[in-house]
């Protein structure tokens, strides 16, 4: 009895491993600008981009979300180091900043708008990596989203790919990048 306790208990554990894939795909490799800065997404998802910058990123179908990214670089009056990437999120307004393991530091926060008559949540991320020895790098990130959507199984599956992605970017260390 208990073998086949056991035994239901797997399947119907590999079952729910696998609804889980179908929802979300494969991740795939996002070289952004050429590998400015570098993350995942789910492999389905279509990428645009600007000619002058942004890119936009969506799954296919409609009243999907849409990630956006914009990133600057900006050089400093004064020399930074690693640990400066947190001073620079608080300078420009973020009140709950984290340093992440690899130096960099990141902000987030939740905003609710309306657009063209639409009510809209969007989920904001600014990641900062400073350059040694003057630059710093803000890679911007929001994620849109119908706020009828914000509770549902596909919003939740999508954020929580989002935010371990986004805290897992990668920028390049060369400047002209």
């Amino acid at each position: 009895m208990r073998k086949l306790i056991v035994g239901i208990a797997t399947l119907l554990s590999i079952k729910s491993t696998m609804a889980g894939q179908e929802l979300q795909p494969l991740p795939k490799q996002i070289n952004y600008r050429g590998g400015l800065v570098v993350f995942a997404l789910p492999g389905t998802w279509i990428e645009e981009y600007e000619p002058e910058g942004g890119g936009l990123f969506y799954a296919p179908g409609a009243d999907t979300g849409t990630l956006r990214l914009d990133v600057i670089t900006a050089k400093s009056p004064n020399p930074v180091t690693s640990a400066d990437s947190r001073s620079v999120l608080l300078k420009i307004g973020n009140s709950h900043v984290e340093t992440l393991p690899a130096g960099a530091a990141i902000a987030k926060r939740v905003s609710r708008e309306v657009d063209r008559g639409n009510p809209i949540t969007i989920y904001w991320w600014s990641v900062a990596n400073a350059m040694e020895p003057e630059h710093v790098r803000i890679a911007s990130f929001s994620y849109s989203i119908l706020s009828s959507q914000e509770q549902s199984e596909r919003t939740d599956l999508d954020l929580s790919f989002l935010e371990q992605s986004i805290r897992e970017i990668r920028f390049s260390p060369i400047l002209g990048k």
